[in-house]
Parts: C-alpha cells; sequence; structure tokens
C-alpha cells in the first residue's frame, strides 16, 4: 500500500512547498516594493527570507530521497541494468511477432 501512497504524497509535498515559497517570496516582495502595512525589506529580513525558502527546498529534496528509498528493489534494478538490455528485448520480442 506504501508503494500506492507515494506519488501522492510526493504530490502533496511539492504543492506544500510551492505554496510556502510563494508566501515568503510574496513577503518579501512586499517589503522591496515597500507597500503600505510593510516596512522596507532590509538586510534581516532578506536574510530571513532566503533561509526561508532553503529551510523549504531542503526538506523536499529530503522528502524525494525518501520516496526514492522506498520504491520496491524491482523498480530500482531496472535502473541497473545496461542501457540496451530493455531495447534490445522488446526489438526481439516484436520481431519474432511479426514473421
Amino acid at each position: 500500500m506504501e508503494y500506492w501512497l507515494m506519488p501522492w504524497r510526493a504530490t502533496l509535498s511539492v504543492a506544500a512547498a510551492t505554496l510556502e515559497t510563494t508566501l515568503v517570496m510574496q513577503k518579501s516582495l512586499a517589503g522591496l516594493t515597500g507597500m503600505s502595512g510593510f516596512e522596507p525589506l532590509d538586510e534581516n529580513r532578506l536574510r530571513d527570507a532566503f533561509h526561508s525558502a532553503a529551510d523549504v527546498n531542503l526538506r523536499r529534496w529530503g522528502d524525494t530521497a525518501e520516496m526514492l528509498q522506498n520504491l520496491p528493489a524491482w523498480y530500482r534494478d531496472l535502473g541497473r541494468m545496461p542501457g540496451d538490455l530493455m531495447t534490445d528485448w522488446f526489438d526481439a520480442h516484436h520481431r519474432s511477432a511479426a514473421k
């Protein structure tokens, strides 16, 4: 069941990261433009915005690494095969079916 839930969790994770990054950037840009209700962006606020965006990025890469680690062994074995193995097998199958 875990295998089937991974794409759903990955999609939610990307959506959450996108929303969080968008909010951080909106707050930063609002400070740059000096909109009413926001004081101009200083170095500390810019640093905080950068750190927030970097934290989101690292968490999402951690989620991606965890998802890849949880893939079944047979799925990872496909990536370890020689590059022409699958194409040769596919071609041989279709050539034998055509005869």
